[in-house]
């Protein structure tokens, strides 16, 4: 087989659907000379005659229509695997391991990864959810490509990016409320049962910033749930009153099923950061997706308003 064999095989089949040398080498952009030569020279490699010359008209022997339908396959392959390689080149392709927390993870970053993965089929995102790491900010040492976090490490050689914000509400089921009173400002929170946990706001330390300026309150339950996908169900329960991220509440919140309280106070909101480090392995997809999360979680519906 020549090195020309695909150039003759779509020479020949221009001149099949044409009919015409002269029309198959408009359609190609060369002259008719070359087209007649690279058909020529098919014919001569194959030992039989594919095409039928007159003066007035171009046929097909019966050989060359069966070539003809031959040439029509390979052409079609070769130009979808064309495509194809196209497609890899154009959408990178790659594995991606993700750690999150476990009820952003749980109720954000699965949507989040699914939505991604359906954008780019090529890429697969392996996504890890948890509360029980090392004090750790390096994804490598869990196995992962990055890491998400709220909370920023003081000294660290990673490279950090702000993806959005996550706010925070006080609240409460209606039924609570209506057996426990509606406390109004922030110092009565410590005759309510609150629901406390660990993280972020540890001791039961909740701080505000409100008309008077800012104010620590201790508060204190009966019950500490780690977190913060286990804290709304028993709030919904009407176990007390909580400090919840809007990203896990907000939906209860338009439905009526929690209140929030104290709203002319605020608690200071917490950065959503991924962390990885300075030299990647597959830079772009990583790249690809920190942009895709910044886009996606700047148009969160997580208001309560």
């Amino acid at each position: 087989m020549g090195a020309n064999r695909l150039l003759e095989m779509d020479a020949f089949v221009r001149v099949a659907r044409k009919q015409s040398f002269t029309a198959a080498a408009s359609e190609l952009g060369v002259s008719t000379g070359l087209v007649t030569r690279r058909v020529q020279q098919l014919e001569a490699d194959l030992g039989v005659r594919i095409v039928n010359r007159t003066t007035r008209q171009v046929g097909l022997t019966d050989i060359g229509k069966r070539y003809f339908e031959f040439c029509l396959r390979i052409l079609d392959e070769v130009r979808e695997e064309e495509r194809a390689l196209k497609l890899l080149h154009d959408s990178p392709s790659g594995r991606l391991s993700v750690m999150a927390p476990m009820s952003f993870g749980i109720m954000e970053m699965g949507k989040a990864v699914t939505s991604f993965m359906i954008e780019h089929p090529q890429i697969q995102v392996t996504l890890i959810v948890g509360d029980n790491w090392q004090d750790s900010f390096d994804p490598r040492k869990y196995g992962a490509d990055v890491l998400i976090r709220f909370t920023r490490p003081k000294d660290s050689s990673l490279l950090v990016r702000k993806l959005g914000k996550m706010s925070w509400v006080v609240c409460a089921a209606p039924a609570y409320l209506e057996k426990a009173g509606t406390p109004t400002a922030p110092g009565q929170l410590a005759d309510h049962s609150c629901l406390v946990t660990s993280r972020p706001f540890g001791r039961g330390a909740w701080r505000f910033s409100g008309p008077g300026g800012s104010e620590t309150v201790k508060v204190s339950g009966v019950v500490s749930p780690s977190n913060a996908i286990t804290m709304r169900y028993m709030v919904l329960d009407g176990a007390g009153i909580a400090l919840l991220p809007t990203f896990c509440v907000a939906e209860d919140i338009r439905m009526g099923r929690l209140e929030p309280l104290l709203q002319d106070y605020c608690v200071q909101e917490q950065s959503i950061c991924a962390f990885y480090p300075p030299a990647r392995k597959q830079p772009q997809i990583l790249q690809m997706f920190l942009k895709y999360l910044e886009a996606r979680f700047k148009t969160a519906e997580w208001g309560i308003a």
